[in-house]
């Protein structure tokens, strides 16, 4: 009877993605949100009460207690998991449910002290579950004085990368997204950052480099983890 909830999802490449920092405000749920409103994703999380049922239509959203696991979703179903709690407590039999039958394990850092150490501290907790993680540089600004074409480049997103290579390896993908405003209008018009694209042309020329980042995030994903 539960899966029934999702027989009417969308399939593209049966991926099933974990989106999970142990910081708040590092960019979890908008991440997930436009990934489940441009792919038509299910989205499941452990945040019983949240907003997210007034943007996803009942069939593709699950949601459970944090002290819950999720269940086993059967092959043909596209999820991604948005993740909030410690492992270390009461979360934890949600976050490792989530993480350990997923295909890629996302995990947002933004340049910021706090959420750079939880970050660290988040992938190495993750990796015993799953190695397949990918870090998602957030947040990313252009610092005064800077010059680059490609914000891989930014002056964010190299500390980023630098950190993780240091703590934990250079085996960890680092991709770049800049900060944009768009991320709250995701949740404002119930739509996905294509969507509104589409509908406007001042929002295509707008979020053309942040809708570019997220589409090279998600070939990415598709290419080596579907």
């Amino acid at each position: 009877m539960l899966f029934a909830l999702f027989q009417f999802i969308h399939i593209l490449n049966n991926m099933k993605i974990t989106i999970y920092n142990m910081k708040g405000s590092a960019g979890k749920t908008p991440l997930a949100v436009n990934i489940a409103l441009d792919r038509e994703y299910a989205l499941a999380t452990n945040e019983p009460y949240n907003l997210l049922d007034t943007i996803l239509p009942e069939e593709r959203l699950f949601s459970l207690q944090p002290d819950e696991e999720f269940p086993d979703f059967p092959e043909g179903i596209d999820v991604v998991f948005d993740l909030a709690g410690l492992m270390s407590r009461d979360a934890r039999p949600s976050i490792v449910s989530a993480v350990s039958q997923s295909d890629v394990v996302l995990v947002p850092i933004y340049n910021e002290l706090k959420c750079i150490h939880a970050g660290i501290h988040t992938i190495n907790e993750l990796l015993p579950y799953n190695k397949n993680i990918v870090v998602v540089a957030t947040k990313l600004v252009k610092r005064k004085g800077e010059a680059f074409k490609d914000w891989a480049d930014s002056e964010d997103a190299k500390n980023i990368k630098a950190v993780v290579d240091h703590a934990i390896g250079q085996g960890i993908p680092v991709l770049p997204l800049k900060f944009s405003r768009v991320f709250d209008t995701i949740f404002e018009q119930e739509l996905s950052i294509r969507q509104m694209m589409e509908k406007d042309a001042l929002a295509r020329y707008t979020y053309r480099d942040v809708a570019a980042q997220f589409d090279t995030l998600l070939s990415y994903l598709e290419q080596h983890y579907a």
